[in-house]
């Protein structure tokens, strides 16, 4: 993909008062002209960066620090003409001189024309997202209930204001409310009777466009609000009956690495669009522990809140533009995320989560607003956040179960969700118990030199030639890989291993192939040679001891919790694996590296982002958003790090597949160990 940013200046300098003539014209601030491949033309200003040039016109590209050059992600490739850079941010010396650079650093001191990698690009949509609830609104249904969103709109048609009916206008309103029938709006609830809905509060904002509005839609309006609690009702808007916004609500996935958001029509329950992008707050540490020490004794909560909201807000302002829309019209949200994220996310100090006892502030979050949140919608948008456990389980978990179904089930299942903090719970729909353990952001791309979340360009799969070593891959949308994602790791790993690449330990065998190289981080390996050498594929040795450090982090707690139930493996009827990599994870491939439990294949569901299909569920239904509270209430929490034993299990998991070979019966047979 090209674009060719021509700055206006008609003709460049030839002689030194020709160049301070140009130099005024590229700083005074004028409108210029943004020619795009494709015959496209914009006006651009000649003060701003190409990353505000391009978004402004609705391009955008990853920048987890928000345009500030810290991130290293917006890189851009320069393949002619001038520009002026302000800073380099991370790149290396060897991207310098290739033509990379920072899109969010730079900006043009002539015509010039850049290329924009597919890893620099924000994405929309993806496998990370999207997993196996295609259909969302089918998977709605199925557990019975009806569309009832977090708003709700009701039509009134209000007598017209006389010197006889000389009430307020506010008053007015108040008293339609009470009057309207509502068996058909399919809510039974203290505050809502049949003759009316009672206890609606209404804010100052809302109240303050009320005079015009009503008399714009002649008195005949429609209204949205939330339901508050059993007993009580917020206002979020009212406009003309005869010009209808449209009715959006959002479903939102704080990780510790990626943050997930679908638009959904609160209609219909469609979901319309995705985005997702890493979190920012990355830059200020990989977990969350490092995340609260910043937060607490760097001072630094306000800047891990600001930088997840901006996260969340450059997606929300990407969906604004491409679908016409505007932040009125999106009146609802629901926030998922572990109890660290969700705390900053409402800017709550998070300081308790790490210290004994572990209490954090807020395990059942009240009902707040979007000016609350900070998000790009309604001000006045009702904003619900899934209930946490404990300080280490959060509403991610509570609502990935929801999304997997095992709290409805007899059969006593295990629900796995392998991301950066790996939770674990098992039980059924009787009780479950629950635990924690960090595994780290490798399977999400973090820490790993060319890793990325399941999108399009992700090595998903891999396969090794047992004649020449050389790898075969499958790339996520085909073409040419631009890194690789968690299932492609794990391909990898075990292919290295079968083939007598790497050992148990996970360390490289440089006699048995030269696709084993030399590199800035020692040995590693060739998956994928490009064009430019800056972009090979490899796999280092840095990448396995992160890899190997996760995958014992999450069998310890998983054999762990097991220990705690007082169960074996045997008892397991379902095995639920969460995770953005979900749906291209290789059962016996996970198994021989040891990762999760051997167990028969078709015991295995793999169900990809839960949490953000839970944020889903949430949003469309109050049923639903009960259901949540009742499962986090269920939940026993298990501290690992207090019951002992975790480093024993964790240290026996850190070979391929494991210390104690009898736990992974299959895998010793298809390796022949």
């Amino acid at each position: 993909m090209l674009y060719l940013l021509n700055l206006g200046c008609r003709s460049l300098a030839a002689s030194e008062l020709q160049l301070k003539a140009v130099n005024k014209c590229i700083t005074r601030g004028d409108f210029m002209k943004l020619s795009i491949t494709g015959g496209k033309f914009f006006e651009i200003n000649a003060d701003t960066t190409i990353y505000e040039t391009l978004k402004a016109n609705g391009m955008f590209l990853v920048s987890p620090c928000g345009g500030k050059g810290t991130c290293g992600k917006c890189q851009v490739k320069i393949t002619s003409g001038g520009a002026h850079v302000k800073a380099y941010g991370k790149l290396t010396p060897e991207e310098r001189e290739a033509g990379i650079t920072l899109a969010c650093q730079t900006s043009a001191n002539s015509d010039i024309q850049i290329e924009i990698p597919e890893h620099s690009k924000l994405v929309l949509g993806g496998k990370i997202a999207i997993s196996i609830f295609k259909d969302t609104a089918a998977y709605l249904k199925s557990y019975g209930t009806n569309i009832d969103p977090l708003a709700k709109r009701v039509s009134l048609v209000l007598p017209l204001p006389s010197i006889q009916d000389n009430i307020g206008d506010l008053q007015r309103l108040t008293h339609s409310l009470n009057d309207i029938a509502v068996p058909d709006m399919g809510i039974t609830t203290v505050g809502i009777t049949n003759t009316g809905i009672t206890n609606m509060r209404f804010s100052h904002e809302f109240v303050s466009t009320l005079m015009e509005t009503l008399r714009e839609g002649g008195f005949n309006v429609t209204l949205s609000y939330s339901k508050t609690n059993n007993s009580v009702f917020d206002a979020i808007s009212v406009y003309p009956t005869a010009r209808p916004n449209g009715r959006y609500g959002l479903a939102i996935d704080i990780g510790t690495t990626t943050v997930v958001v679908y638009l959904v029509d609160l209609v219909s329950g469609t979901v319309i669009d995705i985005g997702s992008t890493y979190n920012s707050q990355t830059k200020f540490g990989d977990d969350v522990i490092t995340r609260i020490v910043h937060a607490t004794e760097g001072g630094g909560l306000a800047d891990l809140r600001n930088t997840v909201v901006g996260d969340i807000n450059t997606i929300v302002d990407v969906f604004k533009v491409k679908h016409t829309i505007t932040s009125r019209e999106v009146e609802a949200a629901v926030i998922s995320g572990n109890t660290t994220m969700s705390h900053i996310f409402w800017g709550l100090n998070p300081a308790s989560i790490r210290e004994d006892p572990y209490i954090p502030t807020v395990n059942y979050y009240p009902l707040w607003h979007g000016s609350d949140a900070r998000l790009a919608i309604n001000p006045q948008a009702a904003v619900y956040t899934s209930p946490s456990v404990a300080s280490y389980v959060g509403g991610d978990i509570v609502t990935g179960i929801l999304a997997s179904k095992m709290h409805l089930s007899p059969g006593i299942a295990l629900f796995m969700d392998i991301g950066t903090n790996a939770e674990v719970a098992i039980g059924n729909d009787e009780w479950i118990m629950t635990a924690a353990c960090s595994a780290g952001p490798c399977f999400e791309g973090g820490g790993i030199r060319f890793g990325m979340r399941a999108t399009q360009g992700a090595i998903e799969s891999m396969a090794i030639d047992p004649i020449t070593l050389t790898p075969s891959v499958s790339v996520i949308g085909g073409g040419v890989p631009a890194g690789i994602c968690g299932s492609g790791m794990i391909d990898a790993i075990v292919e290295f291993y079968k083939h007598g690449i790497i050992n148990q330990k996970g360390v490289f065998n440089p006699a048995k192939t030269p696709l084993i190289r030399e590199g800035v981080d020692g040995l590693e390996f060739l998956i994928y040679k490009a064009d430019n050498p800056q972009r090979d594929i490899v796999l280092t040795t840095v990448d396995m001891e992160n890899l190997i450090r996760a995958k014992a982090a999450i069998f310890a707690g998983v054999s762990l919790l097991l220990r705690e139930a007082g169960l074996t493996l045997d008892v397991l009827e379902k095995v639920y694996v969460a995770g953005g990599f979900g749906n291209s994870l290789n059962v016996e491939k996970a198994v021989m590296f040891g990762m999760i439990p051997d167990l028969p294949q078709e015991k295995y569901v793999f169900l990809g982002n839960t949490s953000i299909i839970g944020a889903y569920l949430a949003l469309m239904s109050d049923e639903l958003r009960k259901e949540l509270e009742t499962i986090a209430s269920r939940m026993t929490y298990i501290e690992l790090s207090v019951v002992g034993g975790y480093m024993d299990e964790y240290m026996s998991a850190m070979f391929i597949p494991h210390t104690d070979l009898s736990k992974f019966p299959s895998a010793v047979a298809v390796l022949g160990l």
